[in-house]
């Protein structure tokens, strides 16, 4: 496909000729990112808030599938700022809003302005680390085997998992882990420590079924999506802590 570009280097065909298959798939994830805000502002029921982490969940599945598309089918030239937009939006502010609802809405705690103030800033930290690591990853030439820092679905991953259980369970002090635990991720996005990509074909089978048992069990409105939540919860924190532990091993 020959792409056309004017002589003030802007890309003179159209939209539509511009725009492939994991755009469109970048697009639907974009959108359901988006959902997943409007649900948590209508200021709903329990089950807007657990269906909005839902959608965050379905965003993560959608981004990997747009990947695999990319790569293997066809990818254009706007796909890779596209995709980053994307995630910026189901992965970087979607879960942040959806975090500072649960905080400040679900849970009932007596929070005064300073609490409120703390929790404001944390997912704000959120945003703007995501946002942070999303321009280093577009930045880089090359990253063939490894991320630096941890990627943004990653950490959206286990954010929403970790709210889905929390919000089914009503764990108690859940808020406060909840801005840890988001303390860290700030951390961990923006460092400069090495995560392998997993492109292992049984991990890609396994990730399948987790979330395909969620989503069957949420959508027929079965309690039992807390188990495949509570397995893509670990999982997540086990790679997170994966160089950690890697460190410590070859350190032996």
């Amino acid at each position: 496909m020959v792409i056309r570009i004017g002589s003030s280097g802007i890309y003179t065909d159209s939209m539509l000729k511009l725009i492939k298959l994991p755009d469109l798939l970048s697009v639907c994830n974009a959108l359901f990112g988006f959902a997943a805000i409007l649900l948590v502002l209508e200021g709903g029921s329990t089950r807007a808030l657990k269906t909005a982490l839902v959608f965050i969940l379905v965003a993560t599945v959608i981004d990997g599938l747009d990947g695999f598309v990319a790569r293997t089918v066809e990818s254009s030239p706007i796909g890779r700022y596209l995709d980053s937009l994307a995630d910026m939006v189901s992965f970087g502010v979607a879960p942040a809003v959806v975090a500072f609802v649960v905080i400040k809405n679900f849970f009932q705690l007596t929070l005064t302005y300073t609490h409120v103030v703390v929790a404001s800033a944390f997912c704000g930290a959120y945003i703007i680390c995501g946002m942070l690591r999303l321009a280093r990853y577009n930045a880089k030439i090359s990253q063939q085997n490894e991320f630096v820092g941890l990627p943004i679905t990653g950490s959206a991953i286990l954010l929403a998992s970790f709210m889905l259980l929390a919000v089914e369970l009503a764990i108690p002090g859940c808020a406060y882990i909840l801005v840890i635990l988001m303390g860290f991720l700030c951390l961990f996005m923006i460092s400069r420590i090495p995560y392998r990509k997993l492109k292992s074909s049984w991990l890609v089978i396994v990730s399948l079924i987790l979330f395909s048992a969620l989503f069957f069990f949420y959508a027929v409105s079965l309690s039992l999506f807390v188990y495949p939540a509570a397995i893509i919860v670990v999982l997540t924190a086990l790679y997170i802590c994966s160089p950690v532990m890697q460190y410590l091993l070859n350190r032996e």
